[in-house]
């Protein structure tokens, strides 16, 4: 399992303004038992999704890069 390595999740917003973008250590699709959520974002389209998780793996400071 890859409890370590951080995911992208994106979904249907469940208040419908856009997309619900997760940011993750873990991912329970992948069989992961132990998922931590690091961050979420609405955003508009799965483009936006990937720039805002570029940009999140670059700026928040919880995340140790080796």
């Amino acid at each position: 399992m890859a409890e370590d390595i951080i995911y992208l999740t994106v979904g249907d917003d469940p208040k419908g303004r856009g997309l619900l973008a997760i940011m993750s250590r873990g991912s329970p699709q992948r069989g992961d038992k132990n998922v931590t959520v690091l961050t979420l974002e609405v955003v508009k389209n799965m483009k936006e999704a990937k720039a805002w998780f570029r940009r999140m793996k670059i700026e928040q400071p919880w995340e140790i890069r080796n």
